[in-house]
């Protein structure tokens, strides 16, 4: 891996080939170490896809994505100048947070918390990260009056939450959130990822709240609550000011016109959307029940669509033999200082590789414990 990239799951593709030649070993795979949906997009979605395929991909797409934008307005109810639209949520990470405020010298991130945002701070802005801990023992749960005297004795320029959080799972409520707002330093910048968000209810969205407090921003990837990884669809959310003085850095033709269309029509058919995330909870439930059968490892609770497991033995050498199998989840070391090669990150699926997740999972556990136990 290429040290000057911060470390992500996907290791399902070395088994599929990166050249895309047999696609149909994907079948095979399941890669539970990224957060893709389970689940197809809309049928509203592949029908247009389908429908205007040849146009879609030799046509240039709209270069700054106003139809999308409009939809999202419309969606969510803010204003049509207060929506940024990049190529993903991290081609929005890259390109928006370094100019939020300058310099960035203090920024405050959760510990764990999704790794590209540490990349991000240590390696390109050499700021000093300021880490919130999060303890098993409160299963990795926010306490915001901790939160809150925190952020006030440090007095970040930057305060970035994933909410609900990677790899934890655990939701920040909106009304906790709004109270963190109210009360830290006015100059503090926050940005609330709320990729998950949908898991946990659209209702828990700051969205509409972003587009009128200064110095916020919420930051939306339609990629695993829409089924829409492949082919890259965000957006930021803030006040029109913010987002004039944004956009400047944002390409044109960021956004593919397939995804443009995608995006468009996902928006369009919440109810299918609503019933998967119904299901992903059902098949969460069974698949944490399943798990904590296993003597082994330790299952936090979630409210999105993936599970942080703590194992007794190595979670690389769980991991490794696991793939030998195809089936791939991740080692989530490089998401939390105190995480030291025992945690992993589950991606939910649909109920078939649940059960395979499970019985390999079981396997591998049983496997290292043993090798531990003879080595010692």
């Amino acid at each position: 891996m290429n040290s000057t990239h911060a470390f992500h799951g996907g290791k399902s593709f070395e088994a599929i080939g990166e050249d895309f030649q047999h696609l149909d070993r994907a079948t095979q795979v399941i890669n539970a170490d990224v957060l893709d949906a389970w689940f197809d997009p809309s049928p509203c979605v592949l029908s247009k896809i389908r429908d205007y395929l040849p146009f879609l991909v030799r046509t240039s797409p709209p270069a700054y994505s106003g139809g999308l934008v409009t939809a999202i307005a419309h969606a969510r109810g803010i204003p049509l100048d207060s929506i940024l639209i990049g190529g993903g949520s991290s081609d929005l990470i890259f390109t928006c947070l370094p100019r939020l405020a300058s310099p960035l010298q203090k920024v405050m991130i959760l510990d764990p918390m999704y790794g590209e945002y540490r990349h991000l701070i240590d390696a390109l802005l050499s700021a000093n990260i300021i880490r919130f801990e999060l303890h098993k023992e409160e299963d990795f749960r926010i306490d915001a009056d901790r939160l809150i005297e925190f952020v006030r004795t440090h007095r970040p320029d930057l305060l970035v939450l994933v909410n609900p959080n990677s790899p934890t799972g655990q939701h920040f409520p909106r009304r906790e959130v709004l109270r963190l707002l109210d009360s830290i330093p006015a100059s503090t910048w926050i940005v609330i990822d709320e990729t998950y968000i949908e898991y946990a209810g659209r209702e828990e969205s700051l969205e509409a709240d972003a587009s009128k407090r200064q110095n916020f921003l919420v930051l939306k990837s339609m990629s695993k609550t829409y089924a829409l990884s492949g082919i890259r669809v965000g957006y930021l959310v803030g006040v029109s000011s913010t987002i004039r003085a944004l956009s400047k850095w944002i390409p044109p033709w960021a956004v593919s016109l397939p995804a443009q269309v995608a995006a468009v029509e996902a928006l369009r058919d919440e109810a299918y959307y609503d019933a998967r995330y119904r299901e992903t909870h059902s098949l969460r439930e069974e698949l944490t029940s399943q798990l904590r059968r296993n003597p082994e490892i330790t299952t936090y609770p979630s409210t999105t669509n993936f599970l942080l497991v703590e194992a007794r033995t190595s979670a690389q050498g769980i991991v490794e033999m696991m793939r030998e199998s195809k089936v791939f989840i991740r080692n989530c070391e490089s998401m939390g200082e105190r995480f030291a090669d025992r945690f992993l990150r589950i991606a939910v699926k649909c109920r078939t590789d649940n059960a395979r997740i499970v019985e390999t999972l079981f396997k591998a556990t049983a496997m290292t414990g043993a090798r531990n136990s003879v080595s010692a």
